[in-house]
This record gives structure tokens, C-alpha cells and sequence, in this order.
């Protein structure tokens, strides 16, 4: 078998969206989570994560 290209990989493993990234979770194990985007608040001021990847939908 030859060595799947990098776009080859992602098409079989369905790849992940711009705003996805990896986490580790408490058991180690590496899982596809959203990016913390900053947001600005009412009063205007921005706010920024300290975590840039959490699970989606705030689970834990």
C-alpha cells in the first residue's frame, strides 16, 4: 500500500472545519473540540480565552 497524501487522509477521515482544533481530555485522549473565539462584551471590551480548544457544546 502506498502512503495516503495529507488531503487523501482528511477526505477518509472527514477532516475538520476551520473553527474545530484538537484537545486532550481527561483521560488523554485527542478529540476534535471547537476554538474560543474572542468576544466583545456590552460595555465594548474584548475578552479573550485562556483555553483556545474546548468540547463543543461545553461539555466536559
Amino acid at each position: 500500500m502506498k502512503k495516503l497524501a495529507r488531503k487523501e487522509t482528511a477526505k477518509i477521515n472527514g477532516g475538520i472545519r476551520p473553527d474545530q482544533c484538537f484537545y486532550i481530555d481527561s483521560n488523554g485522549v485527542r478529540k476534535i473540540g471547537c476554538r474560543n473565539q474572542p468576544f466583545q462584551q456590552e460595555d465594548g471590551t474584548w475578552i479573550y480565552p485562556l483555553i483556545e480548544c474546548d468540547p463543543c457544546g461545553g461539555g466536559l
